[in-house]
């Protein structure tokens, strides 16, 4: 999944590496764009019943701590409703894989962000065990070549959703 998956989240990194965290526009614009992303993606995997890949999905949902952290800098974002759900497990383990991944990246962002500006979703915290855990379950289920095609497709759309919005919000501070 990673090789397949490594020219988009390039992008995605250079992308939002571009962001100034050290300047509130910045900063909450970046937060907007991820909000943009993720909160779309956990309504979906909620509704496609994500708990049937991870039992711990309530846990890994880091969708009220962008919101709160958005409220506190006085911006919060307006994201809106996504229909349907994702059936194939496949695809949730796609989206899934890229929505962890940017809690592992998050956490290098959260450097770069003041001490006293609101972080609970850059830093959100997450067990050391809880990624390999997930990479295990995501191989197990990938046991077919089109279910690991299923996967890869699901995480570069995901990866797609930060890209517009990153692209998005990033214009609107330059």
């Amino acid at each position: 999944m990673r090789e397949a998956t490594g020219n988009a989240h390039t992008r995605v990194d250079s992308l939002f590496g571009r962001f100034d965290l050290t300047r509130r526009d910045d900063y909450a614009a970046l937060l907007a764009a991820h909000a943009e992303a993720v909160l779309p993606v956990e309504a979906l995997l909620d509704r496609g019943g994500a708990e049937r890949l991870t039992a711990d999905w309530p846990q890994r949902r880091r969708g009220p701590s962008i919101r709160a952290d958005l409220a506190a800098l006085g911006a919060p974002v307006s994201v809106p409703e996504t229909a349907g759900a994702v059936a194939e497990i496949a695809a949730m383990a796609g989206m899934l894989y890229v929505l962890e991944g940017s809690r592992l990246g998050a956490r290098f962002l959260a450097r770069g962000v003041p001490d006293h500006w609101p972080r609970a979703y850059l830093s959100s915290h997450q067990p050391s065990h809880m990624w390999p855990e997930l990479l295990a379950k995501i191989d197990s289920l990938l046991y077919e070549p089109q279910l690991v095609d299923v996967a890869v497709i699901a995480a570069n759309q995901t990866f797609g959703r930060f890209e517009a919005a990153g692209a998005r919000w990033l214009d609107k501070v330059s």
